[in-house]
């Protein structure tokens, strides 16, 4: 019964622990559903390769942006699919706390759950992985807690985001941060600015930091996936076809685009393009100033998709012929959909500049790396891709190279499992021979980006 509403977990016989195995507990604000199983999917491979148990401490309450997806408050449990044997997921009772107003794809929210530690010290895992985001929320600092009850490792899984402002609620916590932080076993962090925020912030030994890239599914996104359908339907055949992957917000750079396309049509060197803009918004109004823009420009070569489905995504990556991330500096940060750009061995043009240290794009070697919201920039990026098919190829077989070896899912999680073996002191113990790539038909959620 891998699915545990709060009234089952108090009559759940937990299973007796195994000396041979792992029993690894996994913590998350929320495991989100509207953009697919990523959520999910480091602890299938944990059960289903190397033999661990999961205890992933989820909630009865939907995130925001799985409620905004699924019209629901409760926890969207008909979009999880078929988990494991081994892989428990606790849907405990919660309360959603949101401290900040403004786009909530920006965080600003956390969950009170009082039954973490109870459950932890119930199921007693040999490992707890902490998602903690960028500040120590309270679902933090009780696994901390539990975690020292239990005298097991705590490790942080760190998402790599820039920050620059210290805001007077992010003083008040430090303190209490620091210390915490300072008693975990171990930091697997997405970039080098996220192993340079934990030294510089915290004092954090560098010793103890793992950089391991974000994983991405490359089996599901690659540069060969069909995409004829896709490209009929939106009018791309015989297209150079420019996409932006991501919200239509403004803090993703969407408008930005426009001015490039803008420039570039001013320029006469917009024939034969398409602008392509992949995604929606979790908000209400937050394209508004997008829709403003676009309409104000008149451009004729734009196509805007809305909101899509997560299990189309491979097959909108498939049909471009280059992928452009406008600002990724508020925050700056390693996005889903750049990790899934660079697996379908996308070239990339990335407004970047002074925070190179967030992603794996290096200038000239696997992408270009432009000024944050500079649409002139962009212009020119794009006509140089469009121009010099031999840097366009090396672009993409550079990048598509570095998400196969250092990114994919199945790799990313046997560093993991190696770092956990080698904290709790447990040998390796996988099952090697299960052929299930956890590949099928479980991506049918809306992604909004």
């Amino acid at each position: 019964m891998p699915i545990l509403t709060d009234s089952e977990m108090r009559a759940f016989p937990v299973p007796p622990k195994s000396p041979g195995r792992l029993r690894i507990a996994l913590s998350h604000e929320f495991v989100e559903l509207y953009r697919g199983d990523k959520d999910l999917r480091i602890g299938r491979i944990l059960a289903e390769k190397y033999n661990c148990e999961i205890v992933h401490l989820g909630t009865d309450i939907a995130s925001p942006g799985d409620s905004r997806v699924f019209k629901t408050g409760e926890y969207p449990v008909d979009h999880v699919g078929q988990l494991p044997p081994d892989y428990h997921l606790l849907l405990m009772k919660s309360r959603l706390i949101i401290h900040r107003k403004g786009d909530i794809g920006n965080g600003g929210f956390f969950r009170v759950t009082l039954g973490i530690i109870p459950s932890l010290l119930k199921w007693k895992p040999d490992l707890i992985f902490e998602n903690p985001y960028l500040t120590l929320s309270p679902r933090s600092f009780m696994t901390f807690i539990a975690s020292r009850i239990l005298r097991i490792p705590l490790v942080y899984i760190d998402c790599g985001d820039i920050t620059y402002k210290n805001s007077w609620k992010n003083k008040v916590v430090y303190p209490f941060e620091k210390q915490a932080v300072n008693r975990i076993a171990a930091v697997i962090t997405y970039n080098n600015a996220g192993q340079e925020r934990f030294i510089r912030k915290y004092n954090y030994p560098c010793e103890n930091i793992h950089v391991i890239p974000k994983p991405v599914d490359t089996k599901r996104f690659r540069p060969d996936v069909e995409s004829h359908d896709f490209r009929r339907r939106y009018e791309l055949n015989g297209k150079f076809v420019v996409a932006y992957f991501g919200r239509l917000c403004a803090n993703k750079g969407a408008r930005v685009l426009l001015e490039a396309a803008d420039i570039m049509r001013q320029r006469r060197t917009d024939n034969n393009i398409v602008f392509l803009f992949v995604g929606g918004n979790l908000e209400a109004g937050h394209a508004d100033l997008f829709n403003t823009r676009l309409e104000q420009l008149g451009l004729e070569n734009v196509k805007v998709t809305g909101m899509f489905p997560n299990s189309r995504m491979p097959e909108a990556c498939a049909a471009a012929d280059i992928a452009v991330f406008p600002d990724v500096s508020n925050p700056p940060g390693f996005s889903t959909v750049l990790a899934e750009s660079m697996a379908a061995g996308l070239p990339i043009i990335i407004g970047n500049k002074g925070w190179e240290q967030a992603t794996p794009i290096e200038n000239e070697r696997n992408g270009l790396v432009i000024e944050p919201s500079n649409p002139a920039q962009l212009a020119d990026g794009i006509e140089r891709l469009k121009k010099d098919s031999n840097l366009k190829d090396k672009l993409s077989a550079n990048v598509l190279k570095f998400a196969r070896s250092e990114m994919d899912y199945e790799m990313v999680t046997r560093r993991y499992f190696e770092i956990f073996s080698q904290l709790t002191g447990k040998s390796l113990n996988s099952k090697m021979d299960v052929t299930d790539d956890c590949t099928e038909d479980k991506h049918k959620e809306f992604v909004i980006l």
